[in-house]
């Protein structure tokens, strides 16, 4: 085999698919269409000679052989994403694409300063992934990530980034509400609040239902502080999580990412007071 016949599109595909044991699974994280990611397998197979992948109950998983390529083809991948992470690194024009990912109800409360931070930067084209999924910075699957990490862990210390402020939660719930809405069925924490005994009236596990479900008098649940203004809190704030700014060092000295990661930081801190809830 001469390395000239590599085609590093159809490693790439190689890597997705272990990692996701599953063509479609791979299609959708590549956005290829599922034919080309089995085409793409066929060419490597073709080309190497061996036989990639066999197919389990649980999925796909490489063979012996594929074993061994993909020990190296993460390595090649890993060399690629450095590359560009760097070719990134050096740009730098205040124009371009710049992908930000944040938890769904940050992201809404950030869409006004998000709004005027495009109006202010024209040039910079703002890719919003607003999803609780973390995002790989280090694969460039997103350049600047919003995380809330909880009871003081601290961020991946392979990224950089500042605290941009510290959340609270607190118990919810209109007057009379009596019964608890919980994102599951049993929450162990019930106990700790005064409401230790009191029944879980329904299951909701997407957070920003949840607080509309509360809001509408449903049930009392906990909930971050910043999605509930004006609804009465029936506990002190207490404060669980702080709110992280984060990238791949690779990437710090870009300006536009730059300019991005001081805006969020300067919007989180003046909404500072929606994340302490009540006084």
């Amino acid at each position: 085999m001469d390395l000239n016949d590599l085609n590093w599109d159809d490693i790439r595909v190689f890597v997705a698919t272990a990692r996701a044991q599953s063509f479609r699974q791979a299609a959708a994280n590549l956005r290829m269409s599922h034919p080309t990611v089995r085409r793409r397998l066929e060419s490597l197979e073709e080309t190497t000679g061996l036989k990639l992948f066999q197919r389990g109950v649980d999925g796909l998983h490489p063979t012996l052989e594929g074993q061994e390529l993909l020990e190296a083809a993460t390595a090649v991948e890993g060399a690629m994403q450095s590359l560009a992470r760097r070719a990134q690194a050096a740009d730098t024009r205040m124009h371009g694409p710049v992908t930000l990912t944040a938890p769904p109800p940050m992201a809404r409360l950030l869409l006004p300063d998000l709004a005027a931070f495009s109006q202010e930067h024209p040039g910079i084209r703002l890719i919003i992934k607003a999803s609780s999924a973390v995002f790989d910075l280090a694969r460039m699957e997103a350049d600047v990530a919003i995380r809330a990490m909880y009871d003081g862990r601290q961020p991946d210390p392979s990224l950089i980034g500042r605290k941009a402020i510290t959340g609270s939660w607190a118990v919810y719930g209109q007057p009379g509400a009596t019964h608890w809405l919980s994102p599951h069925d049993d929450p162990a924490w019930v106990k700790g609040t005064p409401f230790p005994n009191a029944p879980v009236r329904a299951v909701i596990q997407d957070v920003a239902l949840l607080a509309q479900a509360c809001r509408d008098g449903m049930g009392m649940a906990r909930l971050p502080c910043f999605l509930m203004d004006k609804v009465p809190n029936l506990t002190q704030p207490e404060k669980v999580y702080d709110v992280w700014v984060l990238v791949h060092p690779d990437l710090r000295r870009n300006p536009r990412l730059k300019i991005i990661r001081d805006a969020l930081v300067a919007a989180l801190q003046r909404h500072q007071h929606l994340f302490d809830g009540p006084t």
